[in-house]
């Protein structure tokens, strides 16, 4: 079962992230109290536990691993295999892949330069809010809800 494994909120840019136990998802905003919060298409930031799991793996730690900031760690679910705008369903909530995907950028990156496969770029998606509503750590996960 696909399900929400984390949820993380940043208030203010450059502050750490507060885990949650639940949050409300705003339509066509983002999550409620976090500084992203701000419409457009990158409004939810979803990473697999796979994801996380492999940076906390690597030696050669990438350029993104302390700048990049997600919303959501999500089990058993590969984000990469997942096509652009299709839809996630958790509760009442409805989420939505952007098909903007994670920036890469190779000339400042100790893991591209060695040579290393980055997860990031696979399993980092950004969705809007289409449907509001609340959703708490272990919610189930539904692909091509709604």
């Amino acid at each position: 079962m696909s399900r929400v494994e984390r949820i993380i909120c940043y208030s203010a840019k450059e502050m750490p992230g507060q885990s949650l136990e639940k949050v409300k998802l705003m339509k066509d905003c983002g999550m409620h109290g976090d500084y992203h919060a701000i419409g457009g298409d990158r409004q939810i930031t979803l990473i697999s536990q796979k994801a996380k799991d492999w940076m906390e793996s690597q030696e050669t730690k990438g350029l993104c691993f302390a700048k990049f900031h997600e919303n959501i760690v999500i089990q058993d679910i590969i984000l990469d295999d997942l096509s652009q705008q299709v839809r996630l369903k958790i509760g009442e909530v409805v989420l939505e892949l952007s098909p903007i995907r994670k920036k890469c950028f190779p000339e400042l990156c100790d893991l591209d330069q060695s040579r290393s496969e980055c997860l990031l770029i696979k399993e980092v998606r950004f969705a809007k809010v289409i449907t509001g509503g609340d959703i708490a750590v272990g919610m189930e996960i539904v692909v091509g809800g709604a």
